[in-house]
């Protein structure tokens, strides 16, 4: 198996399968003295010819030089033959002692795998002493011994004992007639190969037509070659993508009992998809996704994508196509290619059965969810392009099948949502007897700052100086803290998502780990911040398909997006010494020029990139005056270096910016947050999580803002979370406020910060977890440490995104 296939299969690669050297147990058990000394010589020359020539060959055919490992491994074929046939030779020429059995019980002292197991054992529980590792070792003993009576049981039965009779007889043939019979039995297969192969070149080719090109790889360097990537790395995807697209045709050949129909049926309906699937993307940077299929009026939509020439040619390919098939139906039928009335009842259930399971493929630690890891699927919902051109189309259609948006809060019903509704326009009366304001007048910016925080604070990491002296003034002395990010070294849509809805992403279900590529945009309504005010623009200085930018935007109520490509372009282009991500500096000219041509109030979401990983590349001149003077174990230094020396030309541009803002004579409230640290450290997550998920805020108004009412304030401000800040900039502001934002202002008062948990959620790609809560000393608790007071509030705010995210929306007319 490791000959064939990179990815682990379960754990053959590792050299750690007890099965393997069980195998080899009984391998040189039955090592017999024969005279076959010539032949065994040339298998073991041949073998270990192969093993030197492959591993030679290897380094020049493979991507990384990971590959030419299939031919060092143990557990390669023909390691297994080269160290059999020297056995044999020995055997045949060593008469004293015994080296059959030797070799036999070698194998059982070389087992690392039965020895790490009980040992693994031992050491999990050795807390209960000596004695209780013994129970554990005999139980495990006992448990082989019944594997193995199974075996002997299943051995002896009447189904084995049939099949090995049928190997008997073969074998017990002449090699004339052995090769006579294989050739019968090679015919009778012929048209499932032809099908097998069908389908493996449809997959092939739906990942192959994915990307733009033939000369790059979609997720590596761009020297990469994109034949060798897809065939030297996704071997098991493309395998498992194959044998779906197999199971459909044997399924409609099963209904139909017609061999050509099911074949070029599915050759007709892969065309569809992938065609549909480039469409689509040429238009919006996006694959088919199971919504398109769901909604009306994005099924229209992408019709209107596709153009006239490709309508034609795909009408008259169908014609031809019905047109073959009815010939070759006619001339060269093909029946009974399902076998028997049981074959073709398990055919019929197969496809629908195997493609119902990615209903579960993302249910983590399911067997489902094992499976697709172990062929290195990687559902990317972050970036939907990526992930089709990876994974292929229809794997990326199917990852996004399995989308439990939130699990329904007990006693959700209508009239509970009126009474909730009821209750918060209440307690916006009650605040708003005290303001004064409204958001429509004023000017707000949410300034997430790609990777901003501070390395001074990370346990271990120590700098000649703060890199920061700026913000870390403007911390202090406005409204300022720190905000706990559910995230590290990436999800920034997700800290996005949170400050714009108000919504807690660890509300959600394990299956929903980014809202804005599978949730978003399958709603009609999204309530959010920018829709209280008459103009409202998104300003990000790099791609706008990541996230899928540019049609959330749209949905949250965004006018603009100004993005690199865009029919409104980013100007002011700078960049700083050899980083290929345009400045902060850039960005924030780019809000200027917003804030001067527009005269009344406006919502901006500005989402930098300067700071974006990778750290290791040595984009900036490095400033000795932070550089660090010591980092945790397993951090690289020169990385921390170059990270802090782009957060310091982040503090260098905030603070031209503030100056610019103070200029205008409008009120103007600026949001600055960092949306999760790099991923550079090398801290115990488990030690250090809360830490490692802090990151740097403030708000700011400009003096115009503070002499019509804005004010800093201190209260519960030292940790916040992003869906705080509608709520603090509407309180920063004096700004009257609805039933949702006062729900959102009683979250923020009553309530601990809500977040996931910071000890376990280590990277991009992390599932939502157990709702934590961080108090305003750094405390973490759980939820049933909450008061009843909280508790009961808490289950307000949830029913409210459910009923927004995955109810019946009946409050979503009221919060426009």
């Amino acid at each position: 198996m490791p000959l064939f296939w990179t990815p682990n299969i379960r754990g053959w690669t590792n050299n750690h399968l007890t099965l393997f050297y069980a195998l080899l147990f009984v391998l040189g058990a039955n090592v017999k003295q024969e005279s076959h000394y010539q032949k065994w010589l040339l298998i073991t020359g041949l073998s270990l010819l192969s093993m030197i020539t492959l591993q030679g060959i290897m380094p020049f055919m493979s991507i990384d030089g990971y590959t030419v490992s299939r031919f060092t491994t143990p557990t390669n074929i023909f390691t297994v033959l080269a160290a059999y046939g020297i056995v044999e030779i020995e055997i045949n020429h060593l008469e004293k002692p015994n080296w059959r059995s030797l070799y036999s019980y070698l194998t059982l002292i070389e087992n690392t795998s039965l020895l790490a197991s009980v040992q693994l054992i031992v050491k999990l529980h050795n807390a209960y002493g000596s004695f209780k590792a013994g129970v554990i070792t005999i139980a495990f003993l006992l448990v082989a011994l019944a594997c193995a009576y199974i075996w002997y049981e299943i051995s002896m039965s009447k189904f084995t004992k049939h099949h090995l009779q049928q190997i008997e007889s073969f074998t017990s043939r002449s090699v004339g007639v052995q090769l006579q019979l294989i050739k019968k039995q090679f015919n009778s297969w012929m048209p499932n190969i032809i099908l097998g192969i069908t389908s493996y070149l449809i997959a092939a080719f739906s990942m192959l037509l994915m990307n733009d090109g033939f000369s790059v790889s979609p997720n590596v360097d761009a020297t990469y070659n994109l034949f060798a990537y897809i065939f030297g790395q996704r071997e098991l995807l493309l395998l498992f993508t194959a044998f779906l697209i197999f199971t459909v045709i044997k399924f409609i050949q099963a209904l139909t009992n017609r061999y050509w129909v099911g074949l070029i049926s599915v050759i007709a309906i892969s065309a569809v998809f992938i065609v549909a699937n480039h469409e689509k993307i040429v238009a919006r940077n996006e694959p088919i996704l199971p919504a398109d299929l769901v909604m009306i009026r994005v099924a229209k939509n992408l019709f209107g994508m596709v153009d006239e020439f490709v309508w034609v040619a795909a009408v008259v390919i169908l014609v031809l196509l019905i047109a073959i098939t009815v010939w070759l139906e006619k001339t060269h039928p093909l029946r009974n290619t399902v076998g028997g009335g049981t074959q073709r009842l398990l055919f019929i259930f197969l496809a629908p059965c195997l493609f119902a399971t990615a209903l579960l493929w993302n249910h983590q630690n399911t067997p489902f969810n094992n499976l697709m890891t172990s062929i290195d699927d990687q559902p990317m919902f972050y970036n939907q392009l990526s992930g089709a051109r990876i994974n292929g189309p229809l794997l990326q259609f199917m990852n996004n099948i399995d989308v439990t948006v939130m699990t329904k809060p007990a006693g959700y019903s209508q009239q509970k949502m009126a009474a909730i509704v009821r209750k918060y326009h209440l307690d916006a009366q009650q605040i708003n007897r005290q303001r004064t304001n409204s958001f429509s007048n004023q000017t707000v910016i949410f300034n997430l700052s790609e990777s901003f925080a501070n390395p001074q604070r990370v346990p271990g990491v120590q700098l000649k100086n703060n890199p920061v002296p700026y913000i870390t003034k403007l911390s202090k002395q406005n409204t300022g803290g720190l905000m706990i990010s559910s995230g590290y070294g990436g999800g920034t849509a997700n800290m996005e998502y949170m400050a714009l809805t108000g919504f807690a992403l660890t509300n959600f279900s394990p299956t929903l780990p980014t809202p804005y590529t599978q949730l978003v945009t399958n709603l009609k309504n999204n309530p959010s911040i920018a829709q209280q005010f008459k103009s409202a623009i998104a300003i990000h200085p790099y791609n706008g398909a990541f996230y899928n930018r540019t049609s959330v935007y749209q949905k949250f109520g965004i006018d603009r997006f100004l993005y690199l490509g865009s029919k409104y372009p980013i100007r002011h282009q700078k960049k700083i010494d050899r980083s290929p991500y345009l400045s902060d500096q850039t960005s924030y000219q780019n809000v200027l020029d917003q804030l001067t041509n527009y005269h009344g109030g406006r919502f901006i979401n500005l989402v930098t990139m300067q700071n974006h990983f990778p750290y290791n590349q040595h984009y900036y001149n490095e400033i000795n005056k932070y550089q660090a003077t010591k980092v945790s174990a397993g951090t690289d230094k020169s990385s921390v270096n170059d990270f802090a020396t782009g957060i310091h030309h982040t503090d260098e541009a905030m603070k031209q910016f503030i100056k610019a803002v103070d200029k205008i004579n409008k009120p103007i409230t600026v949001v600055f947050y960092g949306d999760h640290l790099p991923g550079i450290y090398g801290n115990d997550m488990t030690k250090d999580g809360l830490k490692l998920h802090e990151t740097d805020y403030f708000i700011y108004s400009n003096w115009y803002a503070r002499e019509h009412g804005a004010r800093n304030f201190k209260t519960k401000t030292a940790f916040v979370a992003p869906n705080d800040f509608i709520a603090m900039v509407a309180k920063q502001t004096d700004s009257k406020v609805d039933w949702y934002q006062a729900l959102l202002t009683r979250v923020y008062e009553q309530l601990p910060v809500i977040t996931e948990d910071v000890q376990a959620s280590g990277n991009v790609n992390a599932y939502n977890s157990n709702s934590r809560f961080i108090t305003q000393k750094g405390e973490i608790l759980k939820e049933n440490q909450l008061t009843k007071k909280q508790k009961e509030l808490l289950h307000d705010y949830r029913l409210v995104q459910y009923d927004v995210t995955a109810g019946r929306h009946y409050v979503v007319k009221t919060m426009k």
